[in-house]
């Protein structure tokens, strides 16, 4: 396969969470080629019904006309480009700024010579790389595109992530010579637009609605001027989320590295020089590369082009503005939603002064603001007609073995082996997840079938699952998700739940995160052999598996249990996202359900970041949780072994209410952060003490903590003694 080459992303390989994800953006330079003048459509070209409506047949040609008029007329053109990208790393807890880029450019376009770009400045910020300024950053390496007036504006939506030649060839443009082969046209009334130097224009807007589903259309809205045809604004995004088009790719690059390619066309030959193409073995590393990578997506939710004159009786873009995500897709009820990585480019021509660093630039604001465009963009929806042989298809199968991240093992299942197909149905989706085990091979295989709904600012879920799950039972289809390995040692607890969910989930990179569940299933508690004592809410021990005996006091494998319940969970965040400045935030979560053992589980949770000097950061953390109710034994909080509310600890003590507290003093290392940590923690009328040193790397998305209990051991109390914690997701 020699697909072409048009998105260059270098995002290593990730398995469980995006907080691992580096979207590091690396582009090779080229000059993409001119495209052909736009020429009338043939007559008798089978595209009679492009035009939905008179004022749409009267501008689209008006403007397709007026933007040859622009390229035949302007032999040269030149602007300061202002270049700034925002990568942001959101979890569950609280949002990171991943990478912070932003250089000025003097550009300068000549029909007769090749662009030429110019650097005039140029910031760059890594959590991981610390503060310095990489001699590989080199921001998008496509800089020379805003100021060509021969590139088709729809060209720039895939420019930011291009190499090669691609650009101009990868789109089929809504004013391209053949745009009735690919869209239909419908005008949507006059709207006013205000441009950068405060004149106001009269439009009208025209919707471009893709024929098929492919990243090369695009959904778009066309505010053009009806009495000069200029294009004044245009907005629009990939008519298909760019998934299974992406491909693994080893390349020489000052260095061999892997990346992130996407392919357009299996037939299009390779835009890499042979020196930098692989061999045999190199293919063998894509193949493997891509399979382990299925399930990686990226959404593009919306990208303006703002234009104004540039020369007399011509209009020129002025700023292009991309707003998207990648991460790993998570359609399915077995686990949390995992959350993907936001971005936000933007590119502005002659800006009002020249970046020098103390602009404070806002990506969160410019997510916010693409929001609502994004919305009505994906409600564009297909049009009728065209060749959908050239659509791509809406099936896709994830054989057994054929990606990583459907292998696990744990004392339940042993190796557990999953497959999965997928079926789009435009901005809806469903996935069918079959997985059989090792241990469990005459027992019927856990399913998963979820339907998914996508919009920029909301998703909503509705799954039917027989899946194992551990910790707290009955959380229904909210969390409990095994890891790839969990180990016999391990003191975990395992359920096994049988029903249906309904979630409701903000969008990709919502920082004020706001989820809704509600769940009916049937649960049952699953022995491993190592279940540990536990004390209840009233300082009882109890033994947990004479706990799940049936009544008539055999010792079974399960004790089932049949509930509806609902979950709602805000996890909020305010305030700057670095260590550079103050934030405040936390988790506020309810669960409840009915039917065998009622309760409602709780939890509040808050923390504040304050920086000190020297870029030194302090960090607080405080919490409550509660279980009221009836609850059944996996239904209790755990403290210890696994750190999350005490570390230092070898066993968990289970309870029904604790309280827990935290300081966490950070002190820059080099490409990490030192931290010196203490915990504490209550429950069933005892005080819990730990205190350690630890290693934060890409700003508390993953840190490594070394801890000795403090508290004095009493029976049926957990163990204290030194203990190594790998944890992600913390809010230091």
């Amino acid at each position: 396969m020699n697909p072409r080459r048009i998105l260059q992303t270098g995002i290593p390989r990730t398995i469980i969470v995006p907080a691992t994800i580096l979207f590091a953006v690396l582009l090779l330079p080229a000059t993409p080629p001119h495209p052909a003048l736009a020429q009338p459509p043939d007559p008798g070209a089978p595209t009679w019904d492009a035009y939905l409506d008179e004022t749409a047949a009267r501008l689209v040609p008006g403007a397709r006309a007026a933007l040859d008029a622009t390229r035949r007329a302007i032999t040269t053109h030149a602007a300061l480009v202002r270049e700034r990208l925002s990568f942001d790393a959101p979890t569950s807890r609280r949002d990171r700024p991943w990478m912070r880029g932003e250089r000025v450019l003097d550009a300068r376009w000549s029909r007769s010579a090749p662009p030429t770009l110019d650097l005039l400045d140029e910031h760059f910020r890594h959590p991981g790389l610390g503060p310095s300024r990489p001699r590989y950053f080199q921001g998008l390496r496509a800089g020379h595109l805003p100021v060509d007036p021969l590139a088709d504006p729809f060209s720039l939506g895939l420019a930011p992530f291009m190499g090669g030649d691609a650009a101009t060839t990868a789109i089929h443009s809504p004013l391209g010579p053949d745009a009735e082969r690919y869209y239909q046209f419908r005008s949507n009334g006059n709207t006013t637009l205000q441009l950068h130097n405060g004149q106001t224009v009269e439009t009208v807007a025209v919707t471009a609605i893709p024929r098929y589903r492919s990243i090369r259309l695009v959904a778009a809205i066309m505010w053009i001027d009806p009495e000069t045809f200029a294009l004044v604004r245009t907005a629009y995004r990939p008519a298909k989320r760019i998934d299974h088009e992406i491909v693994g790719v080893l390349r020489e690059a000052g260095g061999w590295w892997l990346g992130l390619d996407v392919s357009v066309d299996d037939d299009a030959p390779a835009t890499d020089p042979p020196a930098a193409q692989p061999g045999w073995f190199g293919q063998l590393i894509n193949e493997t590369f891509t399979a382990v990578l299925l399930g990686i997506e990226t959404d593009i939710s919306a990208v303006t082009v703002d234009f104004a004159p540039a020369q007399p009786g011509h209009w020129l873009p002025r700023q292009a503005q991309w707003t998207g995500y990648t991460g790993i897709e998570s359609v399915t009820a077995t686990g949390s939603v995992v959350p993907t990585l936001p971005f936000v480019i933007d590119w502005t021509l002659d800006p009002p002064e020249p970046a020098d660093g103390s602009e404070e630039w806002n990506p969160a604001r410019a997510r916010d603001d693409a929001l609502a465009l994004g919305n009505t963009l994906a409600a564009i929806g297909n049009g009728d007609g065209g060749d959908t042989g050239q659509a791509a298809s809406p099936w896709y199968l994830y054989p057994p073995i054929w990606t990583l991240n459907l292998v696990r093992y744990n004392p339940v299942e042993g190796v557990s082996i999953g497959a999965q197909m997928r079926r789009d149905f435009g901005w809806w989706r469903s996935v069918l997840t079959v997985r059989a085990a090792t241990r469990e091979w005459k027992e019927v295989p856990d399913l998963d079938l979820t339907f998914q709904r996508d919009r920029p600012g909301l998703r909503t879920q509705f799954s039917m699952y027989r899946s194992l799950r551990t910790g707290a039972l009955g959380a229904g289809g909210i969390d409990g998700f095994p890891l790839p390995l969990i180990l016999e040692s391990d003191s975990l607890d395992f359920h096994r739940s049988t029903g249906a969910a309904l979630r409701f989930l903000s969008g990709s990179g919502d920082r004020l995160g706001l989820s809704l569940g509600l769940f009916a299933e049937r649960d049952e508690v699953i022995e491993t052999g190592h279940d540990h004592d536990h004390e209840d809410g009233n300082g009882t021990e109890h033994d947990h598996a004479a706990a799940v005996r049936t009544n008539d006091g055999d010792d079974e494998t399960g004790h089932e249990r049949t509930r509806i319940g609902a979950a709602l969970e805000w996890r909020p965040w305010w305030g700057g996202m670095g260590q550079e400045s103050i934030g405040a935030g936390g988790t506020v979560s309810v669960r409840g359900s009915a039917g065998d053992n009622a309760h409602v589980r709780t939890v509040i949770e808050g923390g504040l970041l304050v920086p000190l000097a020297a870029r030194i950061s302090l960090g607080l953390q405080a919490g409550f949780a509660n279980v009221s109710g009836d609850p059944a034994p996996q239904d209790l909080w755990d403290l210890g072994a696994t750190g999350a509310f005490l570390r230092g600890h070898a066993d968990a003590v289970e309870t029904a209410r604790a309280w827990m507290g935290r300081a966490d003093l950070q002190f820059p290392v080099r490409y990490a952060r030192l931290s010196l940590f203490g915990d504490w923690a209550r429950a069933e009328g005892e005080d819990y003490y730990a205190a350690g040193a630890g290693l934060v790397l890409l700003d508390g998305l993953l840190r490594v903590d070394f801890a000795q209990g403090l508290t004095a051991e009493r029976e049926g109390g957990p163990e204290r003694g030194f203990r190594i914690h790998v944890l992600m997701d913390n809010l230091f």
